[in-house]
């Protein structure tokens, strides 16, 4: 097999008999405007064992008019995968089918130009073929040159006579012909509304298939898949493994119901063998959507402003300081370690004390004012701040922004399909193989989005349709708290789904490849208004201020009357108790 970044033109020459030069003159000329766009950088020039004399001609106008390298190629091969092939047989009737059949077993082809002077065999092998991709150049007797071709719209062959040039009406376009085309309900790639005038479809995609349908000039009808098979499914024998249907919007590619499919539509090596891709025209993420943090309860203000390693460096700087006044002063007069204590704890909380504690006064003094009350002031001061912060803009929780975290958590998980689990379930990331396991699947994805609602699920999905759901869901209070994880969990391409082999393919792709190079796709997915945020979600909106707000001062307050009273008490009670007797 060659690479398949070279494409090669094979140009078969079987049992090529007398034609006159200026007859094979004629057909050189047509075969290079046929071939006029083909993307292949070479020709492969295959003749029979006995080279004729015709053959030799035809190689040398090739040679010599022609810009591509030639490359010799002899009858018996089987390792080269073709695009494009030219078979010219004058002979026998039954052997341009049969040579037609054969190429379509060993090779890959794109566009077929059978060149021959017998009617008969000119139509079977477009009978047999039915494909707009075969053109058969008939030679008449008078030395013109008539081309058919098959028509797909009109099911029959189509004929054009005379060819001294090349015709105007043999071009990329598919002349007003009617498509069926697959989709699905899935914002913002498209978006399905029904009201009183019928079904409409909005959103990126529908518009980027407008496009193209005025490019290539064809009409289309739309069918929508069934809400619980969506994108489709291989459904397999579980005894055999053997693949029993196809579902979905590649089902029906399959069976042949349509000619086309979109929808947000992956790019799956698992669908190869049964359909064609179109070329890649956009690019996203898959990533997880998750119950998002809830603000904190309003008495949490009260241990917000510090974390818990600032609490436990503060409190062991009050120790520290109790300890060294009360060693200070224990070496002049008799010193108390609680009044020591309350000492430090009232320079901390910022309450005046009456005076100093005893002991070394200008030692302890200077200690006090360079290091713990600057020491003090900040603490309170940053505690104080943090506490007013939270009081006018709670606080959250920590989001779930890895797979880590989101593997750690007691959430469900839940995504479309098995293939991503499968491919979960084979990485070599332990999270990420963890994650496979615990995935549910599911074919139901109004289903899957509606356990949002529930706060107990986390669900898989497209970036851009997250974006959305947080987007026009705002208001909603099921939706108010949702969050898009950060670690995104794979990169998707997205396409258009075609019939397997089909002969719209390389006519789709140009225009679409035109439409990305111009920006027009990424315009699209920017500026649909169901893919923005509605303006008035953009205001700020004004929260009035409560006492259900100031429930951490409260609690503050009601702790600080707590232990006054607690130490008033103490201070009243321990005198009786301890008074000797008279």
């Amino acid at each position: 097999m060659l690479s398949a970044s070279i494409m090669i033109l094979l140009i078969c020459v079987f049992a090529l008999t007398f034609v006159p030069l200026t007859t094979e003159r004629q057909l050189f000329e047509v075969i290079l405007r046929i071939l006029d766009r083909s993307n292949c950088p070479g020709i492969v020039l295959s003749l029979s064992d006995a080279q004729t004399e015709n053959e030799i001609s035809l190689l040398n106008l090739l040679t010599g008019n022609n810009r591509k390298p030639i490359t010799l190629f002899t009858h018996g091969r089987n390792e080269i995968v073709c695009n494009d092939a030219i078979v010219s047989c004058y002979s026998n009737a039954n052997e341009l089918s049969s040579i037609y059949r054969n190429l379509r077993h060993h090779f890959h082809l794109n566009k077929v130009i059978a060149l021959t002077n017998l009617t008969g065999q000119a139509d079977q092998v477009l009978l047999d073929a039915m494909n707009e991709r075969v053109f058969v150049l008939l030679e008449q007797p008078d030395t013109s040159i008539e081309l058919l071709r098959w028509s797909v719209r009109h099911n029959r062959i189509l004929r054009y006579a005379n060819l001294s040039i090349f015709d105007t009406r043999l071009n990329l376009k598919f002349s007003d012909r009617q498509l069926r085309i697959a989709t699905l309900h899935h914002p913002p790639a498209v978006v399905v509304r029904t009201d009183e005038s019928g079904t409409v479809l909005e959103g990126i995609e529908p518009s980027i298939v407008k496009l193209v349908a005025e490019k290539l000039n064809f009409t289309f009808t739309y069918v929508l898949a069934r809400s619980d098979e969506m994108w489709g499914d291989m459904v397999k024998n579980k005894t055999t493994g053997k693949i029993i249907r196809f579902t979905g919007i590649r089902g029906m590619l399959v069976r042949k119901e349509v000619d086309l499919a979109f929808g947000d539509l992956y790019v799956m090596p698992s669908w190869l063998p049964h359909i064609t891709f179109s070329q890649i025209y956009k690019t996203d993420y898959d990533c997880f959507v998750v119950p998002g943090p809830k603000p904190l309860a309003n008495w949490m203000a009260l241990i917000v402003p510090f974390t818990s390693n600032t609490w436990l460096a503060t409190c062991a700087s009050l120790l520290l300081i109790t300890v060294a006044l009360f060693l200070a002063g224990k070496l002049n007069q008799r010193n108390s370690l609680i009044a020591s204590f309350i000492f430090a704890l009232g320079q901390l909380l910022w309450i005046q004390q009456p005076r100093f504690p005893d002991g070394r006064t200008s030692a302890c003094r200077l200690f006090l004012v360079w290091c713990w009350l600057f020491a003090a002031t900040i603490l309170s001061t940053v505690y104080r701040s943090g506490l007013i912060s939270f009081l006018t803009r709670p606080f959250a929780q920590q989001p779930i922004d890895t797979i880590q975290q989101l593997v750690e958590s007691p959430l469900h998980k839940m995504m479309f399909s098995d293939f991503y689990k499968t491919v979960l379930m084979n990485s070599s990331d332990p999270h990420r193989r963890l994650l496979g396991h615990q995935l549910t699947a599911t074919n139901n994805i109004s289903h899957m989005m509606s356990l949002l609602e529930t706060g107990q699920w986390a669900v898989d999905s497209s970036l851009d349709s997250l974006n959305y759901l947080m987007m026009t869901q705002s208001t909603s209070p099921h939706y108010q708290y949702l969050h898009v994880m950060k670690e995104r969990l794979f990169p998707t391409r997205s396409s258009f789904g075609l019939q397997k082999d089909s002969p719209l393919k390389d006519r789709i792709d140009l225009v679409l490849q035109r439409l990305t190079e111009a920006g027009l796709v990424d315009y699209h997915r920017s500026m649909k208004p169901s893919g923005r945020r509605p303006p008035s979600a953009a205001k700020p909106t004004l929260v009035r201020f409560s006492l259900v707000n100031l429930e951490g001062a409260f609690y503050l307050l009601g702790i600080g009357i707590l232990i006054s009273t607690v130490a008033f008490v103490i201070e009243w009670i321990l005198p009786v108790l301890f008074r000797p007797d008279k």
